[in-house]
C-alpha cells in the first residue's frame, strides 16, 4: 500500500479496527458501535457507492443530524476517494437546491426527516443516488485498496454565509489530519478519552470533533439534538473525559439546576468555539474544576488557527496560540506589513490545513490566497506572551471620530455587565462622528439597569469605545446555525429602535 494512503481519514477507522476492534468508536441515541463494526459499515456503504458508479473525485453529500450514519458516510466517501460534502441541516429549499447544484453532487446520503425538504428542492439526482438513512443496504464489503491519499481532494465545506452567499471551500484529505493534531498534541486526546458532543457534524467544528476522535481512537458520544439533561446523563453514564459544545450549549449546562449536583468528576477538559465566549462562562466552568478552553478557526482553515491550552483557561477572552502546524501573521490590512505585538492586525494563516480554494470561484480564491497565505478578514492582537485575542472582522471595524473600535472588544466587556446575557455591537452612520457605536444587549432573567450597564462599559473601555446608545431586548440575538451573530439583522434592529444623538435607550 502506498504511503500516501495512510493520510486519508478513512484509514484511521481501519487502523483502530485492527488495534482496538472491540472498543466503542461512536455512541448515539443508545447505540454503541465498535471500531470493528464501524469499519464494516464503512466498507458496505463504500461498496454500494462504487456499485452506483460513484468514484474518486465525485461529490457525496450528507444531510443528516448527528448520528452514526453521518460518521459512516464521511469515512465511506473517503474510502472510495470521493469528496465529502456535509450540508447544513437548517437549509431552506432554496439553499439546499443551490448547494447541491453548486457542488454537483453525485449522491446524497439523507435522513428521512428531510424527505419534504428534498422533495420540494427538486434535486437533480436519480432516485438510486439518494440514499435514505433507514434504507441503506447491508451487503458486501469494499475489498479494494482505497484510491484516496492525503494530497487528494477530500472535503467540500460550505461557509455559514453570514457575510453573503455561502461559498464552498475545497480541502485536501490531509487537512483534517493536521487539524486533528492540535487536540492530540496540545490537549492530549488519546484512545482512553470519551467525548460527549452536541456539536452539529454538518459544520466545520463538528467535523473537527469527529475527525480528532477518529484519529486518536477515542469514543465519540454524539447528542443528536442538544438537551442539557441528556448531556449530563451521557457525561455521567459514559464517564466522559471531554465535552465540546458551542458557547450557548456550555452556558445551558452552567445555568442548569443539575450543574452543582451532577457527577462531572470524569471530565478533564471542556472545549468551545464558533462564537464569542464570556469571561463568566469560562470562570463558571473553571470554578467547577473543569477548564473550558476556546479556540479560533475558519472553514477555510478546516477549523485550525489558534488553540487555548488548558493551563491558560483563566485567560478570559483569549483564543490561544497558533495551531501546532500553522503559521500565523498579523498585518496591517492596507499595506500587508507585519504589526508589532500589542497592535491590532488582520490574521494571515499558512499551513497544510488551509483550503485549496473556493469551489468554482477563481477570483475569490486569488483574493483570499496570496503567496500561500490566507487573508482571513479577521482582526486580532497578540499580548507579550504570544497569546492572541480576536477583536473582530475588518469589515465590521467601526471608525468613530477617526478612531478604531473593534466590536468584539466592546461585546466582551458588555457580556460581563450585570444582568447582560448576550451582546452585539455595530456601527451606524453619524453626521458628527462618521459612525457611532451601538449595542444590542439581551437582558437576563433579573432584567437590566441601563445606567449600570453603561457605567460598567465606561469603567472598562475608553470613552470613544462605549456605546452611544443601548437597545435592550429579551429575545435571543439572531445567529446563524453555526452560532455567529447575524450583524446585518443587529444593525437593522439598532437603526429601527434608536436614532443618532440619543445617548441610550431601551428597544
Amino acid at each position: 500500500m502506498e504511503g500516501k494512503r495512510l493520510h486519508g481519514v478513512h484509514w484511521w477507522v481501519r487502523k483502530w479496527a485492527d488495534l482496538r476492534g472491540a472498543s466503542p468508536a461512536v455512541t448515539c441515541d443508545g447505540e454503541v458501535v465498535t471500531w470493528s463494526e464501524l469499519d464494516r459499515r464503512v466498507d458496505v456503504l463504500a461498496f454500494h457507492l462504487d456499485f452506483l458508479g460513484v468514484g474518486a473525485g465525485d461529490r457525496v453529500g450528507c444531510l443528516m443530524p448527528n448520528c452514526v450514519e453521518f460518521i459512516v458516510a464521511l469515512h465511506a466517501a473517503s474510502r472510495i476517494g470521493a469528496i465529502f460534502v456535509p450540508l447544513n441541516i437548517r437549509y431552506t429549499t432554496v439553499e439546499l437546491g443551490f448547494a447541491v447544484s453548486h457542488a454537483g453532487l453525485a449522491a446524497l446520503a439523507v435522513d428521512e426527516s428531510f424527505a419534504g425538504l428534498v422533495a420540494s428542492a427538486g434535486l437533480p439526482l436519480p432516485a438510486d443516488r439518494v440514499l435514505w438513512r433507514a434504507r441503506w443496504p447491508d451487503g458486501p464489503r469494499w475489498d479494494r485498496a482505497s484510491p484516496a491519499g492525503g494530497d487528494d481532494d477530500g472535503f467540500l465545506l460550505f461557509t455559514s454565509g453570514s457575510t453573503g452567499t455561502p461559498r464552498a471551500v475545497l480541502h485536501a484529505q490531509a487537512a483534517f489530519l493536521w487539524t486533528s493534531m492540535d487536540p492530540i498534541l496540545i490537549h492530549h486526546y488519546s484512545h482512553d478519552d470519551v467525548m460527549v458532543s452536541p456539536m452539529p457534524l454538518c459544520f466545520t467544528g463538528g467535523l473537527n470533533v469527529a475527525t480528532a476522535l477518529a484519529h486518536c481512537g477515542g469514543e465519540l458520544v454524539l447528542i443528536s439534538a442538544f438537551d442539557a439533561d441528556t448531556a449530563f446523563d451521557l457525561i455521567e453514564s459514559r464517564r466522559a473525559t471531554l465535552y465540546h459544545g458551542v458557547p450557548l450549549m456550555c452556558q445551558r449546562l452552567l445555568d442548569h439546576p443539575r450543574w452543582t449536583t451532577a457527577d462531572l468528576s470524569s471530565l478533564r477538559l471542556a472545549r468551545t468555539g464558533a462564537a464569542p465566549v464570556s469571561s463568566g462562562l469560562m470562570q463558571g466552568w473553571l470554578e467547577r474544576g473543569i477548564p473550558l478552553t476556546q479556540g479560533y478557526g475558519l472553514t477555510e482553515t478546516a477549523g485550525a488557527g489558534f488553540t487555548l491550552a488548558r493551563e491558560d483557561a483563566h485567560r478570559y477572552g483569549k483564543c490561544g496560540r497558533p495551531s501546532f502546524y500553522a503559521e500565523v501573521r498579523l498585518v496591517a490590512p492596507d499595506t500587508g506589513e507585519t504589526v508589532p505585538a500589542g497592535e491590532v492586525g488582520e490574521i494571515l494563516v499558512r499551513g497544510p490545513q488551509v483550503m485549496r480554494g473556493y469551489w468554482k470561484e477563481p477570483e475569490a480564491t486569488a483574493k483570499a490566497l496570496r503567496d500561500g497565505w490566507l487573508w482571513t478578514g479577521d482582526l486580532a492582537v497578540a499580548d507579550q506572551d504570544g497569546i492572541y485575542e480576536i477583536v473582530g472582522r475588518s469589515k465590521e471595524l467601526i471608525i468613530t471620530g477617526g478612531l478604531n473600535v473593534y466590536p468584539a472588544e466592546v461585546e466582551h466587556v458588555l457580556r460581563a455587565a450585570p444582568g447582560v446575557d448576550d451582546a452585539a455591537v455595530v456601527g451606524v452612520p453619524s453626521a458628527r462622528w462618521g459612525e457611532e457605536v451601538v449595542a444590542v444587549v439581551v437582558a437576563g432573567p433579573t432584567g437590566i439597569d441601563r445606567d449600570q450597564v453603561l457605567a460598567h462599559a465606561r469603567g472598562n473601555l475608553a470613552g470613544y469605545k462605549c456605546p452611544k446608545w443601548l437597545v435592550v431586548r429579551t429575545e435571543p440575538l439572531a445567529r446563524t446555525a453555526s452560532g455567529k451573530v447575524v450583524k446585518a439583522d443587529i444593525r437593522r434592529l439598532a437603526l429601527d429602535a434608536a436614532g443618532p444623538g440619543e445617548p441610550a435607550r431601551h428597544g
